[in-house]
């Protein structure tokens, strides 16, 4: 903390004579005019931490969605995003999110453990996987940055970080409701309302978001419910205070809840001689054979305190204090038939605290921010396997076992960050954080028989009592260069360390495997944004390699038993071709193409799920006698080595108002979700097609438009897991088809 200190008494003192820097006034007059002319309008973003900065001006690979291009699309939580990012997937374990940017991500989201893409809400960071699918609520844009962001962002976000930024409260009287009706009898309903309580001083903002729909998979066996339902809302309002021309207090607060068959556990990838129902639906997603079809509760709310303060013309402090509650409920069947034979039950609870100040210098030359962060969570989870006897299990093999782990994670940094330019057109970046980290299990595992003649005797080793602390701490640096070649070529490069806290293992059932160490990454970047023909072509390249070290693997065995490692290293190329091109004022095209290439680089020892070990049995990597798997070389969860996407849209200038036809397709290449890489654990190639037709009025702030996603319905699968008695997988979305109202006023 003292070294934050120094640095902000030194911002604060270079501040003293300097004016805060601001665009040029010719080239911002100029972009203007061609963005009139029909060329590409210029977007501006907050990626950096200084200030708005445009988007083509910011050393960053990153993606940015309005939020009336993502309503516009019915895209409704970070799932969506997938069909509008390059190089990003979403794949899902029970009801946690795995959010993977360039093949880097984890399947190791339970409680105790930390996402590696950090999603941040105004802000906030959000600590629980299951709390990453929220719906989006009253948001204005959302930034999607892609590679590690550590030196501004913190811990966690080694595969990079994405920020959801809401609308500020106006000081006039705006809003908007919107009604969606669908196919599974969907229905979607939204509002949002801001304006002036005192003109000028006093601002508020309310939204509200409620979704439903029917099951999009048949469970056929009978009595059972279907899977794959939505009914969930919440509500999210703001408060903005500005005494002065100074300062500015926002507090935000958020509520949110759900009771859903989801679709988890559900789709086995192979037949089970014992399991006829189940197995008649191998291959087909729209059906499954579930005796205990999945059920998930959530329930979550959050307060956030923002003050920012204009200490003089170039310098503003600001801090941010949030506290957030968030909660799920899940059941399930985990061998994902028609036979009792696996019950799942998880519950989590998790109370997170955190503070953050820090100072922001925007001079000629300089900009810079410096701070410091404080972050406490306490989480506590139970988990519940239910084996009972079965043709599958012999009663001397049945039991139940109940684990209950009680965590505590506290973490510390302090971190500055500034670009000097030594011309106008070129600038050099330099940061450093220092975080500090502390994670405390309090481990009770319990199992008991369910065989009829030894009922509820301790089945040994059981139980298992442990308790462990961990300190980690890890300093993160990030050196760029930037050159502004002409006001349409901007060329970056950055060398930029990621850190991903070790964590602890919720179903440890022995003092070795109660924690594993922290993660480490060296990314290098270096991209070319540039604006072609008067702003009607935009050409963005990106190219990275990492480096990565100790990466954190984890790999269910079976029922209650799951490993939890630290694969020795793994490295990643890629490059990335961003394109928007507008020939004619009413046509918009793009078109996104990423390249990856990624492998293990030692990882002799890979855990190997037993679900998996008829698939691996022969293999030469693999070892029978200690049934590890070599996988050095292989590739990394969720990584596909192509995808690409192309979207459009064509507006047709009407009397009253606009028609327009809009498209959005996106293909990627076969994806694995397991070490080993065998066949039974990827996806194979596929491509979602996305289609729109509407009309926006001049008259009324009338919109209504027809949505059609993934029109082909093609079937696939999101993510594999292998706690059956095969793998099993989650299943993307079906054909959806709806009519969407809007009323802005």
């Amino acid at each position: 903390m003292r070294g934050a200190s120094s640095v902000a008494i030194m911002l604060m003192g270079l501040s003293q004579a300097a004016n805060a820097q601001t665009a040029s006034p010719a080239d911002a007059a100029v972009a203007q005019q061609e963005s009139d002319a029909g060329g590409i309008q210029d977007i501006v973003v907050t990626a950096t931490r200084t200030g708005e900065t445009q988007l083509q001006r910011t050393p960053v690979a990153m993606a940015v969605l309005s939020g009336d291009s993502l309503s516009s699309r019915n895209a409704v939580n970070v799932k969506d995003l997938v069909n509008l990012t390059p190089n990003m997937s979403v794949g899902q374990t029970t009801a946690n999110a795995q959010i993977y940017v360039r093949g880097i991500g984890s399947n190791n989201v339970f409680t105790g453990s930390d996402p590696s893409v950090t999603v941040q809400s105004d802000g906030v960071y959000i600590a629980r996987a299951y709390s990453q699918f929220s719906d989006f609520v009253d948001i204005d844009r959302i930034e999607v940055l892609r590679g590690p962001q550590g030196t501004l962002y913190g811990r966690n976000s080694i595969g990079g970080t994405i920020n959801l930024i809401s609308r500020k409260p106006s000081d006039e009287l705006v809003g908007k409701a919107q009604l969606t009706v669908g196919n599974y009898s969907a229905v979607q309903a939204q509002a949002y309302v801001s304006g002036p309580i005192v003109p000028g001083v006093v601002q508020a903002s309310l939204a509200g978001n409620y979704i439903r729909h029917d099951a999009y998979v048949d469970n056929i066996v009978p009595g059972k419910p279907n899977i794959g339902a939505a009914n969930r809302g919440g509500l999210r309002g703001q408060l903005r205070i500005t005494p002065s021309d100074s300062v500015e207090l926002i507090t935000r607060a958020d509520w949110s809840k759900g009771d859903e068959r989801i679709d988890a556990y559900a789709h086995i990838r192979a037949p089970v001689a014992a399991a006829p129902l189940a197995s008649s639906t191998v291959g087909n997603l729209r059906k499954v054979a579930l005796d205990n079809p999945p059920r998930n509760r959530t329930n979550g709310h959050g307060i956030a305190q923002e003050i920012n303060v204009d200490l003089n013309p170039a310098l503003t402090f600001k801090s941010l204090t949030a506290y957030r509650y968030s909660h799920y409920h899940f059941t399930g069947d985990t061998d994902a038939t028609e036979i009792p034979f696996n019950q799942a039950t998880q519950f989590d609870d998790s109370k997170q605290f955190s503070q953050e100040f820090n100072l922001v210098l925007r001079t000629d030359k300089l900009q810079a921010i410096a701070g410091a962060y404080y972050f406490h969570e306490k989480d506590n989870g139970v988990f519940l396997v239910d084996i009972k006897p079965s043709i599958l299990t012999p009663a001397a093999s049945s039991a139940f076992s109940t684990i209950s782990p009680r965590i505590k994670s506290e973490s510390k940094a302090v971190f500055v960050q500034g670009t000097y330019h030594i011309t106008d057109e070129l600038g050099i970046t330099a940061g450093l954080r220092y975080t500090r980290d502390k994670k405390t299990i309090n481990q009770s595992y319990l199992r008991t028989s369910q065989n009829p003649a030894t009922l509820g005797a301790t089945v040994p080793p059981f139980p298992f009592f442990g308790s462990s602390t961990r300190t980690y701490d890890a300093f993160t640096p990030k050196f760029g260069i930037d050159y502004q070649v002409n006001r349409h070529f901007f060329l970056y490069a950055s060398a930029t360390r990621g850190y991903k806290s070790g964590g602890v293992n919720f179903v440890a059932s022995n003092p070795l495997a109660l924690a594993f160490g922290p993660e480490k990454i060296w990314a290098y970047e270096a991209g070319l944004k540039s604006d072609w023909f008067e702003n009607r072509l935009r050409v963005n390249i990106t190219a990275f390699r990492y480096n990565y070290t100790d990466l954190q693997v984890q790999t269910t065995i079976t029922a209650g038993l799951i490993s939890i490692a630290n694969a020795a290293t793994a490295r990643t190329n890629g490059l990335e071709i961003e394109t928007t091109a507008k020939p004619i004022p009413n046509l918009t095209l793009s078109a996104n193409l990423a390249l990856l290439d990624t492998e293990y680089g030692s990882f002799p020892n890979a855990s190997v799920p037993n679900t998996y070990i008829p698939y691996v049995t022969g293999n030469p990597q693999f070892n029978p006698t200690t049934r590890l798997f070599n996988a050095s070389g292989n590739r990394l969860n969720l990584a596909p080595r192509t995808s690409f996407s192309l979207s459009g849209r064509y507006d047709v200038d009407m009397p009253s108002g606009t028609a327009f036809i809009r498209g959005d397709y996106r293909h990627q290449s076969r994806s694995f979700n397991e070490p080993t890489n065998v066949l039974i654990s990827s996806q194979k190639a596929y491509g979602i097609l996305n289609l729109g037709l509407g009309y926006e009025s001049d008259r009324g702030g009338w919109s209504a438009q027809l949505i059609g996603k993934n029109v082909l319905n093609k079937q696939y699968l999101i993510s594999i897991v292998s706690s059956g008695l095969v793998p099993n997988g989650v299943a993307g979305d079906p054909r959806t088809v709806a009519i969407q109202l809007t009323k802005n006023f």
